[in-house]
């Protein structure tokens, strides 16, 4: 299914990270060793639904409606909500009590078209939702089902959102500008405009909110940015269309999905160096990316194959493969176990 293509000059930074691998098994519970638990909520994005994923069975137990054009999904820290943005014509969120497995509320967001990368904000109750259709970031109490507040951008193409662990600033990047937009959350305003190679997309940054990871589709580059320097670190060539850049909880690594070169890149995050990749078969499609809190299994959407794959990322090994719906992107973990 994958081959493993590791770098010579980085492998004793992999036999590190297959020790750090071993230590984990005596200290906490690897999921790669044993039969995972939990639920998976998976976006369909030709389906317009989400799916809930039991790891256990590794069966799909319910399968509910959104509205038009889903993407992407929050998932609020303990597992109990998730949140949908309805791109593609749908104009809203939805909100979905998990535990109950059904749609909760629906938000509209007709005046701020086109809405799609999420992120809960530390509060819990509010989530930062780009529109790309305003260029701005609409912060929404999803408890209310009221908007609190509208940041624009003063961007085009703001598709992807970031929250350092504070959540007092949001980072949009900017598709038709090139740019990444530094918002201030409590005042409103932009901060600063930060260029970036062409067609960014993929973005994350630590929870310090000094290192900005940033993907950039057109030139197919993976950037590293020291926001307080104002400088780059780091940055890789050679992908062709980096989906997604997510970090693990303890920053330790990173991982980069790229859609159209089926590959996934796990990158030390410190030496900032890659480790090394896996090469899927064509018509794979990685898309969307989410951890396990064991920090090292990863929940990746297949979009082409309409499958999630867990993969530890140490061994760079497919552990398993899950069903979804049709076209899968957004996906989150929670610890529920469903009935």
């Amino acid at each position: 299914m994958f081959t493993l293509l590791i770098n010579s000059d980085h492998l004793k930074a992999l036999l590190f990270s297959f020790v750090v691998g071993i230590t984990l098994t005596t200290t906490t519970t690897w999921a790669g060793e044993k039969n995972l638990s939990g639920t998976l909520v998976v976006v369909n994005k030709r389906a317009d639904s989400v799916s809930f994923i039991d790891l256990n069975s590794r069966k799909i137990k319910q399968t509910l409606a959104t509205e038009n054009g889903p993407h992407e999904l929050a998932m609020r820290a303990d597992g109990r909500v998730a949140v949908v943005t309805n791109y593609a014509g749908g104009n809203s969120v939805t909100v979905f009590d998990v535990s109950q497995v059904k749609a909760i509320k629906t938000i509209d967001l007709s005046r701020y078209p086109r809405p799609h990368g999420v992120m809960f904000l530390k509060d819990q109750q509010r989530v930062a939702v780009s529109s790309e259709g305003s260029d701005s970031v609409v912060i929404v109490d999803i408890k209310s089902g009221k908007i609190d507040k509208v940041i624009a951008t003063k961007q085009k193409g703001s598709h992807m959102v970031a929250l350092p662990e504070s959540s007092e600033r949001v980072y949009t990047t900017n598709m038709s500008s090139n740019t990444v937009s530094e918002l201030d959350v409590k005042s409103g305003t932009l901060l600063r405009k930060i260029s970036t190679p062409k067609v960014p997309e993929a973005i994350t940054i630590n929870k310090k909110g000094s290192e900005l990871w940033v993907g950039s589709n057109k030139g197919g580059l993976l950037t590293v940015f020291d926001l307080k320097q104002n400088s780059v670190i780091k940055q890789w060539e050679g992908f062709n269309f980096p989906y997604r850049v997510l970090l693990t909880r303890d920053e330790q690594f990173a991982v980069v999905p790229d859609y159209k070169n089926n590959t996934l890149d796990m990158i030390d995050v410190t030496k900032k160096e890659k480790l090394h990749q896996m090469q899927f078969s064509r018509g794979t499609g990685p898309k969307g990316v989410a951890f396990h809190p064991d920090d090292r299994t990863l929940f990746m959407s297949a979009y082409k194959k309409n499958k999630v794959l867990v993969i530890d990322i140490l061994s760079g090994k497919t552990l398993f493969e899950l069903p979804t719906g049709d076209g899968p992107d957004g996906i989150g973990y929670s610890p529920l176990v469903l009935p």
